[in-house]
């Protein structure tokens, strides 16, 4: 589930999926997701009216994943299946189908896995916090397939200190006849200082100066992330997680700290902040009439946003734990009023 893929798969830690390096069996593991919404501004329906209501304060809701993951000699195969609650239909989806081959100098990956590019994780049980950061909702916003996976081919390997990941992808949207490309390089030049530099093409934006045929409005070009992460000192984790854009994205970036407090408690604090381009904004409302609309539909902010999180982790048993976490957020579209959001939760997240 981790999404550091490529960096572990070129360490030969392959037993950090799930499985033994010399596994002839497949493996199951997974986890169950449980939310229990205390506040959610951003769920008022009606807001100012005599009929306002909240759609999610006071309920739960839960989502789940299996991954099987096998090994037969130099090759592992991994699928992950996400489970989401639904009225009805199909509540299944991929979001992992995909091979490891260890080729000795370097491993060599392809099908559908989870973005080598930033920090943060995809699964709940990779990450710190309750909720995704400022840099992965960007990147979730530019990549076409649910929960910031790519598809393709990548190669990584040991040069000197450093490990190189290059990847041969579809484009990022999925523009027709387009791809992506990227790298990536990792590095940890002290014990406890992890840095990673990461970079990755797609199709730009025509509607702010890339008259690239079939380019998306949402797209933001080009992108670089810087991430560097340090835990030198006993149960402190320090971290930075920084994306820039080509267009309309000026910059993403989260700043966190979490402190293991002992007997199974953590805390955690984090700032996000993402800073849209107003010159490139204006453009696409020149555009594109519903600017607003289509800004959330892909998943980026409407608007500059800043979200202060703070985080309170117990640790229960082996395979569960409790997170009670509280964020606030403001939004500021052009030279629109502020908007403010208060969102409150609690996870209990069960494990197998």
């Amino acid at each position: 589930m981790n999404k550091k893929l490529i960096a572990l798969a070129v360490a030969g830690v392959i037993s950090a999926y799930g499985v033994a390096a010399n596994a002839a069996d497949a493996e199951v593991s997974g986890f169950a997701n449980i939310k229990y919404y205390v506040t959610n501004d951003s769920a008022i329906k009606n807001k100012g009216t005599a009929t306002e209501y909240n759609s999610k304060e006071g309920k739960f809701a839960a989502d789940g994943e299996i991954d099987v993951v096998a090994t037969a000699g130099a090759v592992t195969a991994r699928v992950d299946i996400n489970l989401n609650l639904t009225g009805g239909g199909d509540s299944g989806a991929i979001e992992q189908a995909m091979f490891a081959w260890d080729l000795d100098a370097v491993t060599l990956i392809g099908g559908v896995f989870n973005n080598p590019i930033g920090y943060e994780a995809e699964d709940v049980t990779d990450m710190i916090f309750n909720y995704h950061g400022a840099v992965y909702t960007a990147l979730d916003s530019q990549t076409k397939l649910d929960g910031d996976n790519v598809a393709g081919v990548a190669v990584a390997g040991a040069v000197g200190p450093v490990t190189l990941t290059g990847a041969f992808l579809n484009d990022l949207g999925q523009v027709s006849e387009e791809n992506t490309f990227a790298l990536i390089a990792n590095y940890s030049p002290i014990a406890g200082l992890d840095l990673e530099l990461g970079l990755a093409t797609q199709v730009g934006n025509a509607a702010v100066g890339d008259n690239t045929i079939g380019a998306l409005n949402t797209s933001v070009g080009d992108v670089t992330n810087f991430n560097v992460v340090y835990t030198g000192v006993e149960n402190l984790t320090l971290g930075l997680d920084y994306l820039a854009g080509d267009v309309v994205l000026d910059s993403a970036y989260d700043l966190w700290a979490g402190y293991y407090v002992g007997s199974g408690f953590s805390v955690n604090a984090r700032f996000s902040d993402i800073d849209l381009n107003n010159a490139d904004v204006t453009t696409l409302v020149n555009n594109v009439a519903t600017i607003a609309t289509d800004l959330k539909a892909v998943g980026l902010p409407v608007g500059d946003s800043e979200t202060t999180t703070i985080n309170l982790t117990y640790k229960i048993a082996k395979n569960l734990k409790a997170a009670l976490e509280v964020s606030t957020s403001d939004v500021t579209l052009l030279s629109n009023p502020s908007t403010s959001n208060d969102l409150t939760t609690l996870k209990l997240l069960a494990t197998f």
